[in-house]
């Protein structure tokens, strides 16, 4: 067991401070939200008009966690050391492409509701597959846009579980409701998206690019065309999305009293 040394996430320098608006270790040039990409910017500039603050800094703790290399640096993961999210991204592109590549991989791992207490293992196996290349392209880009951002503000391990908690819950609620077999990341998706909803209400996204809606809304949209959409024979697993978003509002509710600023 050795010291951690924390670096820059813009630079890679040694870094001795944390953003108190999105959690991102810096080193003091990069510290103030404008000089790195914060997704709390809204809520700094909104302080600075309101009573002149400016993003707090502490000085961060070395961690006796894991093992580190010669150099202080963690090795644990590699290059996925606190980036959870990509290393949840790759596995998940190679998964795909062995969909591809082997006949019978995704009949071995797909959750099939009549099926799922004989083959538990397929309510976190089926986060894995997809059904299309569109399908895995757009949750994929999902996943870049938010996962990373609930990882920041909660920490790795946080965030591991309730990527896996929501998909299995999603999992559960498509077995309960349907017959039909499922695949996909989606359940997972917006267990993620509705914790961070929770957390971070006011942060702004663009639908489809152009549209720009706070989180809290754009939470309470997708809610409403999951639930109008419930039977409508569109392939997609509606309750499955509705039921990894309940996971993920209880779960940010629950988060929301230990991610107060510092």
């Amino acid at each position: 067991m050795t010291w951690i040394r924390h670096t820059c996430t813009v630079c890679g320098k040694q870094a001795s401070y944390r953003c108190k608006y999105c959690g991102d270790t810096l080193c003091r040039a990069h510290l103030p939200p404008e000089m790195h990409w914060c997704v709390g910017l809204e809520e700094y500039k909104r302080d600075l008009e309101a009573r002149g603050a400016s993003s707090i800094p502490f000085k961060l703790k070395p961690e006796r966690r894991g093992r580190s290399d010669a150099k202080g640096v963690h090795t644990k993961f590699g290059i996925f050391a606190g980036n959870y999210s990509f290393l949840l991204l790759f596995l998940i592109s190679i998964s795909f492409v062995l969909q591809l590549l082997i006949p019978g991989y995704t009949e071995k791992l797909v959750l099939i509701p009549r099926l799922v207490m004989a083959r538990p293992w397929t309510l976190i196996t089926h986060i894995f597959l997809h059904g299309s290349f569109e399908h895995f392209f757009f949750n994929m880009l999902f996943f870049v846009f938010f996962a990373p951002v609930l990882e920041r503000k909660i920490g790795s391990s946080r965030f591991l579980l309730i990527f896996f908690i929501s998909g299995i819950v999603a999992g559960l609620g498509w077995s309960l409701t349907s017959v039909s077999p499922a695949v996909g990341a989606s359940g997972a998706l917006m267990g993620v998206f509705a914790t961070l909803a929770v957390l971070m209400p006011r942060m702004k996204i663009y639908l489809f690019f152009f549209l720009p809606l706070e989180m809290w809304i754009t939470v309470i949209l997708f809610a409403l065309i999951d639930f109008l959409m419930i039977g409508s024979g569109d392939m997609i697993a509606h309750t499955a999305h509705l039921s990894g978003l309940l996971f993920g509002l209880l779960a940010g509710m629950c988060l929301k009293g230990t991610t107060a600023r510092v």
